[in-house]
């Protein structure tokens, strides 16, 4: 059997906004939204966050995509 895996990729570096990915954008983090859009599409039987920062992955896991584990940063 296939397994459909989407990867939201969720890098912390951002140099001219800081944390723009956990940043409150209409009431959510920006990071919610593109979790919903691939979880409303039912595309996927699998969501996971690629991230490289423990808060990201807090945030991915009150959207219940939580984070197997986190990248090395560099």
């Amino acid at each position: 059997m296939t397994r459909r895996l989407a990867i939201i990729p969720a890098r912390s570096g951002s140099s001219r906004i800081p944390d723009k990915n956990i940043t409150d954008f209409c009431g959510r983090p920006m990071l919610a939204y593109p979790l919903a859009a691939a979880r409303k599409s039912n595309l996927y039987d699998e969501i996971h966050v690629s991230t490289d920062s423990a808060r990201y992955a807090d945030v991915a896991a009150n959207e219940e995509c939580p984070v197997a584990f986190l990248r090395d940063p560099d």
